[in-house]
Order: C-alpha cells, then structure tokens, then sequence
C-alpha cells in the first residue's frame, strides 16, 4: 500500500464534509476548516452524520489513492484523542492507518 501524505488525506476528508453537507439543512452544515470541531461538543453532526462523513472520506481517499483506508474501528473511537474531534484529525489518522498498512506483514 502506498503512503498517504497529509494534503491529499486533509483534500479527501474536506471533500467528505462539503459532499455531506449537500445534504444538511441550511446553517447547520459542518465546518470544512481544518481545526473546526467535527464531532463532539460544538458540532453539528450526530454519530450518524459522523458515520456519513467517515464513510464518505474513505471513498474520496479511495479515489485519490486507489487504496482502501479503514477510518471507522473500534480502536479509533477508544482512542484518548480522538481522531474525529476536527478535520485536521481526521486527516492525520488516515495517514497514520496508511503508514501502519503499510509496514503490516
């Protein structure tokens, strides 16, 4: 598997919330700034819209990169910091999953 850098993870989680806010009603869509709370406290997203942008961002990660990045597990959301807490976050995560892919026997 090849290594995902931040910029193309940081475009494809962007493209997730702009795609998913298509379907939101006006002034509650969610923040495509990098830092802005995505799920959480401040957040317009309940666990499923939550569910909607992850399962969005690993098309457009597909996409970007014709591989396959699992963002959805059970080790993220036990994670002290999570990684679906901001966009930035997210987009970490996804090229830290591409990294531990990678080096996986």
């Amino acid at each position: 598997m090849a290594q995902i850098d931040y910029e193309t993870a940081l475009a494809a989680v962007i493209a997730a919330a702009e795609e998913i806010n298509l379907s939101m009603a006006p002034g509650t869509e969610v923040s495509t700034e990098p830092d802005a709370v995505l799920f959480g406290d401040g957040s317009a997203l309940d666990s499923v819209g939550l569910v909607q942008v992850v399962m969005a961002a690993e098309a457009h990660l597909a996409d970007a990169t014709g591989e396959d990045i699992v963002l959805a597990s059970e080790a993220a959301m036990s994670r002290k910091r999570s990684p679906y807490r901001s966009l930035r976050l997210l987009a970490e995560y996804a090229v830290e999953m591409s990294q531990a892919e990678e080096t996986a026997p």
